[in-house]
């Protein structure tokens, strides 16, 4: 940034708490606010310039972020900031003439899983699924956890064609996995699987409306037998 610092100081003859990051000795990183002001020094024109360190509040500014857009238990989006995320690709797709898919999703009869093995089991399953997904999923792709056992994948420049193959195979991995149990839970590990509604963008669709046709395409899913992928309807069969 010191080309950039130096120049705004030549524009405007002053800089004032320009945030930036810089590598002490020994390499570690640091956050701080540079400023600079014009002085005489023994009757020369020079610049005093002053660091100031707020690597302390950069860190807590973004265990605060983290706070507000991260499922807890997960780590992934919650739901809040998946919807936002949402919203603000479905914009872009809509601007940009973008294709752009959705994909919901939920652990199937996941309440016997906490009835049977005890919550810490379940927590366990979902942080699972949510490795899983994060695995699964491509770098810009996002997962969310948008309810109990229900998650979300948004899929932007991403077709309806290209979807379905991809959630099929996520729901195979899911499938595949097991998690291990305690030694005193008297098994060994618990298996899951999951059902899956997918839907695409429409000329005419919302964030609301492209949520309600991946659910339900879910809860289509879940009527005809669970562990499978159903795609919403085309609009003229809605």
């Amino acid at each position: 940034e010191r080309e950039r610092v130096i120049a705004q100081f030549l524009r405007d003859g002053v800089v004032r708490d320009y945030e930036t990051s810089m590598v002490v000795p020994g390499g570690r990183k640091v956050w701080v606010l540079i400023s600079i002001v014009p002085i005489a020094y023994d009757g020369a024109p020079s610049m005093l310039t002053t660091v100031v360190d707020i690597t302390e509040r950069k860190t807590m500014e973004d265990a605060l972020r983290k706070a507000a857009t991260t499922d807890v238990l997960t780590g992934i989006a919650n739901r809040r900031h998946f919807m936002d995320r949402t919203e603000a690709e479905l914009a872009r797709a809509r601007r940009h003439g973008r294709p752009l898919a959705l994909a919901m999703f939920d652990i199937d009869y996941f309440k016997r899983v906490n009835d049977q093995f005890g919550h810490a089991v379940g927590d366990e399953v979902l942080r699972a699924v949510a490795r899983v997904c994060l695995a699964a999923m491509r770098q810009h792709d996002m997962v969310g956890r948008v309810g109990g056992e229900e998650f979300a994948l948004l899929m932007p420049d991403t077709t309806m064609e290209s979807a379905v193959p991809m959630i099929e195979r996520l729901r195979l991995t899911l499938r595949a996995l097991r998690v291990t149990l305690p030694a005193n839970s008297g098994a060994q590990d618990v298996g899951i699987t999951a059902s899956f509604g997918v839907s695409a963008l429409q000329t005419t669709d919302t964030l609301d409306t492209l949520l309600a046709h991946a659910d339900d395409a879910l809860y289509a899913a879940k009527r005809q037998g669970r562990d499978q992928v159903r795609v919403a309807q085309p609009p003229q069969a809605r």
